[in-house]
């Protein structure tokens, strides 16, 4: 098991790592983008005594850029909801976004690469329309690319204003149309809550977890993303000692179509970051596993490919492209499959 991996498990392992450790342990840590991340674990558990100070001083610097950019994140909201607000379009946050808005423990420290946002399916073309007047703009120029979002997927291509960088994903659904598993949106909106004092809205505890599972285990790669997984240990963290969030997570999990990402999530969390996940909740969860050879090539493959192997191991090339094709194979029927990673591979090649 990596440094990084053995820390996030059991902090408690801090005053036993040896000079090269630490070495590893930052090495790991910037690869994987959890510098400032791993510096809140630590801190939460009372150990950054245990840290030798230069390295203490490096994990806590990268702090500043995780509030860097979540001001900025901040910035685009305000901006965001200056453009929808006169369309009368409700707003409810994704991921890291939700995160940090409703003030959940998981955004410490945590990198944004892009902005989700979902809008209703009837209010899509307003809120494009809103957006491209008030600055944004689409950059995928492909016209294969756009139909592919328009017609296929969960979302429309990404945004960025003429004068801002940060990329704003606007979503419709959680997962892509063509996918095996399609939640309902309209399940996701009754069920959300709004933010006190803000004109946004969240999923609920459940709804949030099991977003993040299926970004994870249904319509990701899951190569390199030990920080996507973070953020279902720490929600479940924080979510599991609430009253009846077990049993809401089980009931929920069947009716948005989630029963197998919600077996992932918990089996991999539990597994790779000893997550606190009651034995009666593991076994529920057991009916919607996979059968026993596909839970033996994600066995195989996924703690390969979320383990940090840089700098001591070769990367899992091999386990990454299987588990590639996976995404893919769950994302599409296998006539359009076919056709669309062709039609990449013949655009990779004349590139």
């Amino acid at each position: 098991m990596s440094v990084l991996l053995s820390i996030l498990r059991d902090p408690d392992a801090l005053p036993r790592l040896r000079t090269q450790d630490w070495n590893l342990l930052q090495r790991e840590s910037r690869s994987q983008q959890l510098c400032a991340r791993l510096s809140w674990v630590i801190e939460a558990r009372g150990q950054a005594q245990d840290c030798p100070p230069d390295v203490w001083t490096d994990l806590t610097a990268q702090r500043f850029f995780a509030e860097h950019k979540q001001a900025q994140v901040r910035l685009e909201l305000r901006k965001l909801h200056k453009a929808l607000r006169p369309r009368g379009i409700p707003i409810l946050l994704l991921k890291g976004a939700a995160y940090a808005q409703a003030g959940l423990r998981v955004a410490r420290g945590r990198d944004f690469a892009d902005l989700d946002i979902m809008v209703p399916r009837e209010s899509l073309e307003a809120a494009e329309t809103a957006l491209e007047r008030g600055g944004w703009i689409s950059g995928t120029k492909n016209r294969y690319d756009q139909r592919y979002y328009r017609r296929w997927m969960h979302e429309l291509p990404p945004m960025h204003h003429r004068t801002r960088s940060f990329e704003v994903d606007l979503h419709h659904a959680l997962l892509p149309l063509t996918g095996r598993l399609r939640p309902d949106p309209a399940l996701l909106w009754a069920a959300s809550r709004q933010l006190p004092d803000s004109p946004f809205r969240v999923l609920c505890d459940e709804d949030m977890f099991l977003h993040g599972a299926a970004q994870l285990f249904q319509d990701g790669e899951i190569a390199g993303q030990l920080g996507a997984l973070l953020d279902l240990h720490q929600l479940l963290e924080e979510f599991g000692p609430r009253d009846g969030f077990w049993d809401r997570l089980l009931m929920r999990a069947p009716v948005l179509q989630l029963g197998r990402p919600l077996y992932y999530a918990l089996h991999f969390t539990r597994r790779l970051l000893d997550t606190p996940v009651p034995a009666e909740v593991l076994r529920a969860a057991q009916a919607h596993a996979p059968g026993y050879w596909m839970r033996r090539s994600m066995d195989a493959l996924v703690p390969r490919v979320l383990e940090p192997r840089y700098p001591t191991r070769r990367p899992a090339r091999m386990a990454a492209w299987a588990l590639y094709l996976r995404s893919h194979w769950l994302r599409m029927p296998p006539g359009l499959l076919a056709r669309h990673l062709l039609r990449k591979a013949l655009r990779g090649g004349k590139g």
